[in-house]
């Protein structure tokens, strides 16, 4: 999907207008159309679907525009704005500066676009439901390599809406992309850190502030992501090493966070920042700040194609975030006060960074060790070669280089995750080709599809998540129930053929050795 599927989900959103049901939208008589007073402003439903009777609020803004002095600032609380707002604004107009990432081949858009006022949010209401009601509540965090997305790309959630025994809120939210939302130098005291997760965390606070005006339950909210938007939520759960302010949510559902170790790549970080300034012709960042945002963002293009795969995203600051999330997690560093979680893995990871064989040569695996826990003690190297050991010749070098790396980067976060919390939940998502963010098109299931190999495991897929909002439990759907993780650390493994309950695969040593070298990333 990370090659093919969202390249396909993105151009289907530009060219459509944003959703594959825009369609049934009917948004000719605004007057019908209800509108909500947040008390910053009074927001209309943008859009009414008929065939799946709901309303649609789109572009509602949950933060001042981060532009002039707030630019590199974390986010800060809406404006008043006069009159009544209905969000109609083009896709182009609402999502994030970004660049279109090399691996998915030619730009159709350009290597460039988006805006630097992006902090909105959509909630979709169905069309029942009146403030007081107290429905649950699923917000969607997207992925893309924390360098692209937006929070209509592949994401239509008509069929997940309905799918819902009871009635239920689905808010999708923008965050800072590229160097707008990552940047975070630890020379430059001006600069907030790890931008991207708080406009996250602004967005969900919204919602626990301004969704009950909606009808929904601040107390019922369920968070859920996909690869940067699982890693996001991820960060979110270990904030502040689980001290401070409680979390605006109750449940989550992470899928495939993409994360590598970070705790001392602060030299990455600072690279990032003189090259931004080069591209930009500045050597402030004051000239930052009033460069034009065309400036900045073709900038931002150039450090994204110049960088170390991974540079930009979530780093330890020493505070938000303390240390690695992995670290925290197994030293029980986290908000504890999160019921339950859902965490899940899909067979083939490491699609991401390493299709095909022919990605990978006789030192990448060494060259990877290294980039990653350099300065790791040898007995700890020498204990991951053990582990993932070279076969000779004649075997793929390719098998060794995509286990670990989807092992780093992705299974292994989610093993912790599970094995973390008193009530968890995991599956194994393998229906073929498996690649990472092929659930995706499972979760937003919305009929006959080429891109779903089994359309009756993504009915029961999408059921898992709604029985999860509503209830805390994914129960059992046409006879295939999800169990607890427990201490039998339970897993179930979606195949296109079967569904069945496994021990997790990444109960392994590999994945306990992983929290002892992220000491040393």
């Amino acid at each position: 999907m990370i090659r093919i599927g969202l390249k396909k989900a993105l151009l289907s959103f530009l060219l459509i207008g944003g959703g594959s049901c825009a369609a049934l939208y009917n948004s000719s008589n605004n007057s019908s159309l209800p509108i909500i007073d947040l008390g910053y402003v009074k927001q209309q439903a943008t859009r009414y679907n008929q065939t799946y009777d709901f309303y649609h609020f789109s572009n509602i803004r949950y933060a001042a525009p981060p532009l002039g002095d707030l630019r590199f600032r974390k986010p800060q609380p809406p404006l008043p704005q006069a009159g009544i707002q209905n969000g109609d604004i083009p896709y182009l107009k609402s999502t994030c500066h970004q660049t279109w990432p090399p691996f998915l081949g030619p730009q159709p858009l350009g290597d460039n676009f988006g805006v630097e006022d992006c902090l909105y949010l959509d909630v979709f209401v169905p069309a029942s439901v009146r403030a007081g009601d107290d429905v649950p509540v699923l917000i969607w965090v997207y992925g893309g390599a924390y360098i692209f997305g937006s929070k209509e790309m592949g994401t239509d959630p008509a069929h997940l809406i309905q799918s819902s025994d009871e009635p239920m809120i689905f808010v999708s939210l923008n965050y800072r992309l590229g160097v707008f939302g990552w940047l975070s130098p630890s020379n430059v005291t001006d600069i907030d850190a790890n931008i991207g997760l708080h406009d996250a965390l602004a967005a969900m606070e919204w919602v626990e502030k301004h969704i009950s005006k909606f009808g929904g339950n601040k107390g019922k909210v369920t968070v859920m992501g996909q690869s940067a938007g699982g890693g996001v939520i991820t960060h979110t759960i270990t904030s502040n090493g689980g001290k401070g302010k409680k979390l605006p949510f109750q449940q989550a559902i992470v899928q495939s966070d993409a994360f590598g170790p970070k705790k001392t790549q602060y030299a990455d970080r600072n690279a990032r920042y003189d090259e931004l300034k080069k591209y930009a012709n500045c050597t402030t960042l004051e000239c930052l700040r009033d460069a034009p945002t065309e400036v900045l963002l073709k900038a931002n293009r150039d450090v994204i194609f110049g960088a170390t795969p991974g540079s930009l995203g979530p780093a330890v600051d020493g505070d938000y975030v303390p240390d690695v999330p992995i670290r925290l997690l197994a030293e029980g560093k986290f908000h504890h006060e999160l019921k339950s979680l859902i965490s899940s893995s899909v067979g083939f990871e490491a699609s991401f960074q390493y299709p095909t064989p022919d990605t990978v040569t006789n030192g990448t695996f060494d060259s990877l060790v290294n980039g990653l826990y350099a300065l790791a003690p040898e007995s700890l190297k020498q204990q991951l070669l053990a582990l993932y050991p070279y076969q000779g010749p004649g075997i793929p070098e390719w098998q060794r280089v995509t286990a670990f790396y989807g092992d780093t980067v992705f299974s292994c976060n989610q093993r912790w995750l599970a094995k973390s919390l008193q009530k968890s939940y995991r599956y194994i998502f393998d229906l073929p080709p498996a690649n990472h963010g092929d659930d995706v098109y499972y979760t937003f299931y919305n009929g006959p599809d080429p891109e779903i190999a089994n359309g009756t495991t993504a009915v029961i897929h999408q059921k898992f998540i709604t029985n999860y909002v509503a209830n805390g439990d994914p129960g059992c759907v046409k006879g295939v129930c999800l169990p607890r993780y427990g201490s039998g650390e339970n897993s179930l493994s979606m195949d296109v053929s079967e569904i069945k309950v496994v021990k997790d695969p990444w109960a392994k040593e590999e994945c306990d050795l992983m929290v002892e070298l992220a000491e040393y990333s």
